[in-house]
């Protein structure tokens, strides 16, 4: 009998929700569409696709949990006849923390030098794979899994940023919906960050506060010779009817002159940002207010739909305003163009069949303009830009029954210049994006 659970890779306790996310990693895998011409992908593809078929519908999976059990027996007993199982400890929350807090032991208080980086961050990788992950989350043991995150964020003050990058997000993950605990995750990333910055470039600092040391120094010196010369001769003018010749005086006529030629004002956030949003009105740029829905088809796409009753449901958090671009994986054509404001939650219905990725704009004060009979769009405030690594597959997936029609759901934000999404993705430009 096949064990769908191993293959899918979750334990027989697993949601539905968890096969089904099991799944979508391993089709996008294994898919023929990424893998052409390995027949071992293509069969495994089938064989997975089976098992999320049976497991997520829940009488077949009553069904197929009966047989299960009776083969788990069944080869339970012959083992035993076979031989006597030494005792096996069981895994939980508890068991994964122990091992990272050995780790911690052996590791705090090590200079980096002296860590195999690899081996260190290997050790903790796989303590933090994707089954472990949906083990601990749907164990629920909150206080459990904020100790393991704490414990590992202390072992990574001993690895080099590179590899403290990769474990944070998986440690978000973990944190779920603690909010305090991921913002606590994204403080200590940026803090690695900005060590990591200092570590490599202390030496180049270093030399640069000795010379604007001199440099202050220096002018001291100058400043104090030239307050030395006490003997300049005394030009205030005597009591009586001041004369012509004080309204020509050079060194008083001269001074403000001086002084207004070589002041510069500095200026502030918003006179900055109307600097450069006059600069793009003169380039024939305009802001354009839009309402969640589909943008114009002059953005260099042509909208296609089908009657398929499938989305894509895109809830965007507080920080940012985002525009969504649906591409063809085969064409990298975009075949549907979105805003969504802030804040707020839109679908994009009807997606035709097929595998498709997004290219995703961030920021706030949408401008655009018409270059060449098309119109172009870019964010004045905050923008960034990204090309998500994860393919939506929304061919109709069939099954004993008829078909299954697949829909998506996203979850975007922006906090400071930490992007924080459901989806695995690159930084792109602006041009890229507008392509």
């Amino acid at each position: 009998m096949t064990d769908y659970y191993n293959l899918l890779g979750v334990l027989p306790t697993a949601t539905t929700e968890e096969i089904k996310k099991a799944y979508r990693q391993l089709a996008l895998k294994y898919h023929p569409d990424r893998n052409p011409g390995d027949k071992n992908s293509e069969a495994f593809f089938k064989k997975v696709t089976e098992a999320y078929t049976i497991l997520s519908d829940p009488e077949e999976r009553e069904s197929y949990n009966w047989e299960y059990k009776k083969s788990q027996q069944t080869s339970s007993n012959q083992n035993q006849q076979q031989k006597r199982p030494e005792p096996k400890q069981q895994v939980t929350p508890q068991v994964i923390l122990s091992i990272i807090q050995i780790i911690r032991k052996k590791v705090v208080g090590i200079d980096k030098s002296r860590i195999n980086q690899s081996a260190l961050y290997n050790s903790l990788n796989d303590l933090l794979s994707v089954n472990h992950l949906n083990f601990l989350i749907s164990w629920g043991d909150t206080k459990t899994n904020r100790q393991i995150i704490d414990e590992v964020m202390t072992c990574c003050k001993v690895l080099l940023y590179p590899y403290v990058e990769k474990l944070s997000p998986k440690l978000v993950k973990l944190a779920g919906s603690d909010n305090e605990t991921i913002q606590k995750i994204f403080s200590f990333d940026k803090q690695q960050k900005y060590w990591n910055y200092w570590t490599r470039y202390k030496g180049v600092a270093i030399i640069a506060a000795i010379v604007l040391f001199f440099v202050i120094v220096s002018n001291m010196d100058n400043n104090s010779s030239s307050s030395s010369y006490s003997s300049a001769p005394d030009n205030r003018p005597t009591n009586g009817d001041l004369n012509n010749t004080f309204a020509d005086d050079p060194v008083s006529s001269s001074t403000p002159e001086t002084k207004s030629s070589t002041y510069v004002p500095e200026l502030t956030p918003d006179q900055k940002f109307q600097q450069e949003k006059d600069k793009l009105i003169a380039e024939g740029w305009g802001k354009t207010v839009v309402n969640n829905g589909q943008l114009p088809s002059c953005y260099n796409f042509v909208p296609k739909k089908s009657s398929i009753n499938n989305y894509l449901e895109v809830h965007v958090g507080g920080g940012t305003d985002v525009a969504i671009k649906v591409m063809n994986l085969h064409t990298d054509k975009c075949i549907r163009y979105v805003f969504i404001n802030s804040g707020s939650t839109y679908k994009i219905r009807n997606i035709p069949e097929g595998t498709f990725y997004l290219k995703i704009a961030y920021g706030k004060d949408w401008f655009s303009k018409v270059e060449n009979g098309q119109c172009v769009g870019k964010f004045l405030r905050n923008p960034m830009y990204e090309k998500g690594d994860d393919i939506m597959d929304f061919n109709l997936q069939h099954t004993y029954n008829g078909y299954n029609i697949p829909s998506f759901q996203l979850k975007l934000d922006v906090i400071a210049t930490n992007t924080m999404n459901t989806f695995s993705s690159q930084d792109i430009s602006e041009s890229e994006f507008n392509q």
